[in-house]
């Protein structure tokens, strides 16, 4: 059985046009994995502060992986590689079943141990192989 993962931008601007097309290039780096597939993702909660509107149907991608969430690692890479090029983002949220990882700004280690907890966690829950770390 495929998973789901939700990726979710938040913005400290307003700017949907920016937005859109920076989605657009991470939906394209994404695709370039062997991904099943990558969609725009319905509405998520509005930022606060902001207003609601575009920007809410604008800031999600949902990713479809094989069964086997080899790809998952991966995924996570290329997301981390588009956040350090986009021109704003304060934040990116990925979600997979019970599972959240926030990609912020703190350092580089920090991240790094998080997102290896959150690997391991989220693998021994699907039953998939588990990810390797180097």
């Amino acid at each position: 059985m495929a998973e789901r993962l939700r990726i979710e931008v938040q913005r400290s601007d307003e700017d949907i046009e920016s937005l859109l097309r920076e989605m657009d290039t991470l939906r394209r780096d994404l695709l370039e994995l062997d991904v099943d597939n990558v969609e725009r993702a319905e509405a998520g909660p509005v930022p606060p502060g902001s207003r609601a509107g575009a920007l809410e149907l604008a800031n999600g991608l949902l990713v479809t992986l094989p069964a086997a969430m080899t790809l998952l690692k991966e995924v996570v890479s290329v997301v981390g590689d588009w956040r350090s090029r986009a021109t704003s983002p304060s934040g990116v949220t990925l979600k997979i079943g019970e599972h959240h990882l926030i990609l912020t700004g703190v350092d580089d280690a920090e991240q790094r141990r998080l997102i290896d907890a959150w690997l391991r966690a989220t693998s021994a829950d699907s039953g998939a192989q588990e990810v390797d770390d180097g």
